[in-house]
């Protein structure tokens, strides 16, 4: 570099030293050498203007040089600042990089871990993730009821309807923890979820000492923790897929639709009551873009179809066996009650997408999506007895066959939901609700019960995160009257439950962060049969208020 900026300096002063020389002998007369004449008269002296041409050329080619003496020098300054630069980068990922591998434990393996709409941890290669996540729900409840009619000597009456006209307090109603992934492939997923509920710690006390006001609703149990989901699912292809442990019984939108993503604070009692729950078996899925069809062969329901299954009205309680408890959620195999259980679920979607259904609102600028199923049960079950069939015990079968169908229409902005129930239960085989006890004494004829149910819900946005709901609740039952006037006559012959409720929710970060405000009206009587203490709802006469305020959080 030096030696050529210096040949650029030699030649810029022999420039400059011709264009003064011929500068100078263009000022001074021409000396003719005689002997020289020929060549003389052949080239004529140049005149003074070709002169000031020639000098002009030297010096743009003057400036010329400079100019290129000039980039040399700033090409050779921005050369060694680039390498100081580039040392300077070197070192900074350097640090970076041994900063890395003290602080990722993970390194060697390639494991990421972060958030993605979640907690999560995965190989590198995408063989292996798990997803960690969970939700708390933290509620504000006030339940009014009217009194004046419990405070009569009617004892049954007393040990069926709660006498205390307002009860209100906070409460966690809900707490899950889960986590679900994959491992070797995608093909290979698995959900393990657990909660920590609420139930009765004292049992509502109606006033009085009369031993049939034991209990209204609950046992012994407060903030357990509860086995909810606990399965693997087989991907046979794009389509088919194979699911075995405990889950959720494929039959109602109403129970599978989760917790965190319902409308309102809780869970319809409508489908508290005839939803179904969990169960454990095995589930053959079969889904396409447009529609959707599960089967299940499992160990049999769970639900409340004729109040809660721990409850106890008066001096004698029962279990419904067709309806599980015991045999379908946390139970061993020898507990199992049903002697054959199929669950059926269709679902068909001519317009939007699947996760447009993973709740019942529709928000603003969303597509057009509609929804319907078709859910089919029916189980043969027995009440379990630990001298089961020895001579002459009795423990006879019990039948239940139960169909719903249900519909959604998201508008975006706005949507629709409706649901319908139908229960037909042969009950010779309902037993009081202590788990292990013994033929004759314990057992109920129910007979024939048919029981209808349904509910209608329609939401609306006013405001890009708040929105508006509404919803109607209606079941009826019929039969069971004698059994069920041996067990109490205050829960024979109960009249229909209608149930309106109205609220808002506002979405602060969509789902994971929501509260929701509502107000429940008991149009009619809350027969203990429809009963659902834990949301607010109590036995009671009609005119019930139930006002909820719940915050929720998905983390």
């Amino acid at each position: 570099m030096a030696r050529n900026v210096g040949n650029l300096f030699a030649a810029c002063s022999a420039a400059i030293t011709i264009a003064g020389a011929s500068h100078a002998w263009a000022q001074e007369p021409a000396v003719v050498d005689p002997g020289a004449a020929g060549d003389v008269l052949a080239r004529p002296a140049p005149g003074v203007d070709e002169l000031m041409k020639r000098l002009e050329t030297l010096e743009d080619r003057n400036r010329e040089l400079e100019g290129r003496v000039t980039d040399l020098n700033r090409q050779q300054g921005e050369e060694w600042l680039g390498e100081q630069r580039a040392g300077q980068i070197r070192d900074i990922v350097r640090d970076v990089l041994a900063d890395s591998d003290q602080r990722a434990s993970l390194q060697g393996s390639g494991m990421t871990a972060g958030w993605n709409d979640g907690f999560f941890m995965a190989s590198a290669d995408g063989r292996f993730r798990m997803n960690l996540g969970g939700f708390i729900q933290n509620r504000f409840t006030s339940s009014t009821i009217r009194t004046g009619s419990y405070n009569s000597a009617n004892s049954a009456q007393q040990a069926v309807f709660d006498r205390k006209e307002t009860r209100y307090g906070f409460n966690v109603p809900d707490l899950q923890l889960w986590a679900d992934g994959h491992v070797f492939s995608r093909d290979f997923q698995y959900m393990v979820k657990a909660r920590f509920f609420e139930q009765v710690t004292t049992n509502i006390n109606k006033g009085d000492t009369d031993a049939q006001s034991a209990a209204i609703a609950g046992g012994p149990d407060f903030s357990q923790v509860e086995l909810l989901d606990a399965w693997i699912r087989i991907n046979l292809d794009d389509n088919w897929s194979v699911r075995t442990g405990q889950y959720r019984s494929p039959f109602s939108r109403g129970f599978l639709v989760l917790e965190q993503y319902q409308m309102s604070s809780a869970r319809s009692v409508v489908d508290f009551h005839y939803a179904l729950g969990y169960t454990q078996g095995i589930e053959l899925e079969y889904t396409n873009d447009e529609f959707r069809s599960r089967t299940s062969i499992d160990s049999g329901a769970q639900d409340n179809m004729l109040g809660d299954v721990n409850a106890t009205y008066g001096g004698n309680g029962y279990k419904l066996w067709p309806t599980g408890s015991f045999g379908s959620q946390n139970a061993q195999f020898w507990t199992q009650s049903a002697a054959y259980s199929v669950t059926h679920r269709f679902d068909w979607k001519p317009a939007g997408s699947w996760d447009q259904f993973r709740s019942y609102t529709s928000p603003s600028m969303e597509t057009f999506g509609f929804l319907t199923g078709l859910g089919l049960h029916y189980q043969n079950s027995r009440g379990y007895q630990a001298n089961e069939d020895t001579p002459g015990t009795k423990n006879p079968d019990s039948q239940w066959f139960t169909a719903t169908i249900d519909a959604q229409a998201n508008f975006g902005g706005a949507a629709v939901y409706g649901a319908v129930f139908y229960n037909y239960v042969n009950a010779p085989a309902a037993l009081q609700p202590t788990f292990g006890d013994s033929q004759e004494n314990v057992q109920y004829d129910l007979g024939t019960l048919n029981i209808i149910a349904a509910q209608l819900q329609g939401s609306m946005y006013i405001m890009p995160k708040a929105e508006l709901f509404a919803r109607y609740e209606f079941a009826y039952i019929d039969g069971g009257t004698s059994a069920l006037n041996g067990i109490n006559p205050e829960i024979a012959n109960p009249d229909p439950l209608n149930l309106l409720t109205i609220g808002v929710n506002y979405y602060l970060d969509g789902q994971d962060l929501k509260w929701t405000t509502d107000l429940g009206w008991a149009i009619t009587a809350v027969n203990p049969l429809f009963s659902d203490v834990n949301a607010g709802w109590r036995p009671s006469r009609s005119d019930e208020i139930v006002f909820r305020t719940q915050l929720q959080l998905i983390f």
